[in-house]
């Protein structure tokens, strides 16, 4: 159900931030702002600044920023409709919906309260059946104490008790359509099928706790069906969205959480005292789970399954790492063990005495298996994978501790791998902005990248006035756009630009992941108004224009001095040509330097 964007609008203007925010943190004045410790993370310097007029926060030791509603999905796990009606019944304000082409005839919490039902079912047949509970603790060894803490379930063959419960209950057929534990078109409990028979029923919880989904296990000696079959896609589960055991784990998690392949090995760990496990959704892991990991520790420790399967796996982890900032770490298990086994059989100091590896050792193992002894061919092969990784990273600095370990792992030389890399990513300014070489010896320049860069003002400009977003989008060639961290989250809003999609940083977006949503916040928190927009923004352009001119004109001179160098004989045709096409594009080049692309009033 949506929320008129009037009714949204005019929550915010009357929602306090300084009201909200001082229930969770002592406030004190710093010129125009408020500050205080930071409500996310414990410190001991306060970091975190409330901007009233602006009606933004920004916290610089989690990175946090953002309005009312954003603070209130962070600190509370709200989702943005939560918040948003959170605050209109604070200030006694009508939520006003949006009226529902096809309007539904269930609610969300219809959904929830069947799925509250269907748990204490399961969990029912589960103590009445003693079978069921010899398998749980003589054959997967797990206690009735952990069956009864978690809310393990039993789904009988040939049971009718549940499709009589929902019967009784009057559950609507929409509600009951879509919750997932039904088969069949229509979803009537006079006709239904259960989805979920002969298995052992694990819930599935948000954040909040609440059952969203169920898990369901076959046990041993059923024949040829699937391990585990998850509950569809619903309104309340997108099952790559939602981690197995967040719920839990994030109250417990201080250094980084410890990821395993499924439930059953998250419930060992948690009898194991390793409280910080979660599992994906029976399939790998996904960037927006690891982001979600993200909110709370950026670090993870894979603990995957010894064999092939897992190893993938924990590469897919590994490459997500690297994509959202995060640290991982790889436990290696033996080829045919599994969390589950080596944890029952010894325990957590079983765990405790696995070898871990970092990044890019792990991948050196799995993707380069014969290390040093590796062809030239086949060691190119594996630095484009590591690099199309790396690449993926935000920060420039911890791009470069990461070639430094890949250097040293691989006894090559830095200035080697440095070009090489830079050559890959076709960014000339990688290489030269912050390294030197002089007569044949590394020097780092002493000048650091500007905080500020013409994608950052181009992006600010956006944020602050969107009609000046269409006109840049419609001046701005995206390949003159540098890659670094502002210039790809510019790209990105000049696409939702060009689409008639950007509707400003707004924290109930679908197409920003929350770092983007941060940066987008702290942007308009810190930054003053502009002047004169038209002025600034043509200023950005011929910079962003002109920095990409010089740096293929400068591409173009080394391809010619190659050519020229190895060439045969440069009257041949193919020759002849080649250097045509570079003096074509070099003429292209300088009438872009004379005559930059403007943006006129």
């Amino acid at each position: 159900m949506l929320i008129k964007r009037e009714c949204i609008e005019h929550i915010k203007a009357v929602a306090d931030l300084y009201d909200i925010v001082s229930g969770y943190v002592q406030l004190k004045r710093s010129g125009a702002s408020w500050k205080g410790l930071s409500p996310f993370t414990v410190e001991k310097t306060p970091s975190f600044f409330v901007h009233p007029e602006k009606k933004f926060f920004k916290c610089f030791s989690t990175g946090y920023a953002g309005d009312v509603f954003r603070f209130l999905e962070i600190k509370e796990n709200f989702s943005f409709l939560e918040a948003v009606e959170w605050l209109a019944k604070r200030y006694g304000i009508a939520v006003d919906y949006e009226r529902d082409p096809s309007p539904k005839n269930y609610s969300k919490n219809e959904l929830f309260a069947i799925h509250e039902d269907a748990a204490a079912y399961f969990q029912k047949k589960f103590q009445e059946d003693a079978a069921i509970q010899r398998y749980w603790t003589k054959t997967r060894h797990f206690s009735l104490d952990t069956a009864q803490r978690y809310g393990i379930g039993w789904a009988p063959n040939f049971d009718q008790g549940l499709l009589a419960l929902f019967r009784r209950k009057k559950y609507t057929p929409e509600a009951l359509q879509r919750c997932g534990l039904l088969r069949g078109t229509e979803c009537d409990p006079q006709r239904a099928q259960l989805r979920f028979t002969g298995r052992l029923m694990i819930p599935i919880y948000d954040v909040q706790d609440r059952i969203i989904a169920f898990s369901g296990r076959t046990i041993e000696g059923e024949g040829n069906l699937a391990k585990y079959i998850n509950s569809p896609e619903t309104p309340l589960f997108h099952k790559g969205s939602v981690l197995f055991g967040l719920n839990h784990a994030r109250k417990f998690v201080s250094n980084h959480f410890i990821l395993v392949e499924g439930p059953l090995d998250v419930f060992r760990c948690w009898e194991n005292g390793l409280d910080e496990a979660v599992a994906p959704q029976g399939t790998g892991i996904t960037e927006i789970q690891m982001n979600l990991l993200r909110r709370y520790v950026p670090k993870v420790l894979c603990l995957m399954d010894g064999d092939g399967a897992g190893q993938k796996c924990a590469q897919r982890a590994v490459e997500l790492a690297f994509k959202t900032s995060m640290e991982c770490q790889i436990a290696t298990l033996d080829e045919t063990d599994d969390p589950d086994s080596l944890l029952l059989r010894e325990g957590k100091k079983g765990f405790e005495q696995l070898k871990k590896e970092s990044m890019i050792p792990f991948l050196l193992r799995t993707l380069l298996s014969r290390g040093m002894e590796a062809t030239a061919i086949e060691k190119e092969a594996f630095l484009k994978k590591i690099y199309e990784m790396i690449h993926g990273c935000d920060s420039e600095v911890t791009r470069r501790i990461y070639l430094d370990e890949l250097t040293d792992h691989l006894h090559l030389d830095r200035r080697a791998i440095l070009k090489d890399f830079h050559n890959f990513c076709g960014d000339i300014k990688f290489a030269s902005s912050s390294l030197k070489v002089q007569n044949g010896n590394e020097k780092f320049s002493s000048k650091t990248e500007k905080l500020r860069t013409a994608e950052y003002d181009l992006l600010s400009l956006i944020l602050r006035c969107q009609p000046l977003g269409l006109k840049i989008a419609e001046t701005i060639d995206d390949c003159w756009i540098r890659d670094n961290k502002h210039g790809r989250l510019l790209l990105k809003v000049l696409g939702e630009v060009r689409k008639h999609m950007w509707e400003g940083p707004r924290s109930d977006s679908v197409a920003f992941i929350p770092e983007e949503l941060n940066e987008f916040f702290s942007i308009l928190a810190l930054d003053g108004e502009v002047e004169d927009p038209i002025e600034m923004a043509n200023a950005c352009l011929r910079s962003i224009c002109t920095a990409f001119a010089k740096d293929q004109l400068v591409e173009i001179n080394q391809k010619e001095l190659m050519r020229r160098k190895f060439a045969k004989d440069e009257n041949s045709l193919d020759d002849v040509n080649f250097f045509q096409n570079l003096q074509d594009e070099r003429t292209r080049l300088r009438h872009l330097l004379a005559v930059c692309p403007r943006i006129e009033v």
